[in-house]
């Protein structure tokens, strides 16, 4: 047999080597991390969905559905209500000097404090 032909009787053997790893693989995997898998891919789903229809309902400057707490803050020229969704808050203004209504992480704050 010549050199070349080593070769690629080598490579040949590695590459059904790894495949078969590659299947051996596959098929460890208990049946909890593929429920695990399924789970967390479902939350993750659920959660985008829920963001997104309360970020469509704020920009067509709807109220939003998915509110885990709301507060309203007054001020001398109107209110502010705020609404905490899972990781973001949603803010509407309602003052003679700013009104909006504004879509954000839950880190944001209310941007009409610093103006009472």
């Amino acid at each position: 047999m010549s050199d070349k032909e080593k070769e690629v009787k080598n490579t040949e053997e590695m590459s059904t080597e790894f495949v078969e790893t590659k299947k051996k693989k596959r098929e460890g995997k208990s049946v909890f991390s593929k429920i695990m898998n399924i789970v967390l891919w479902v939350i993750l789903l659920g959660w985008m969905a829920i963001c997104l229809t309360d970020f469509y309902n704020v920009s067509k400057e709807k109220e939003p559905m998915f509110c885990i707490k709301t507060e309203t803050t007054t001020y001398d020229d109107g209110t502010v209500d705020m609404c905490l969704g899972l990781g973001y808050k949603v803010y509407n203004y309602k003052r003679t000097s700013y009104t909006a209504i504004e879509f954000g992480p839950f880190w944001t704050t209310d941007r009409s404090a610093e103006t009472k």
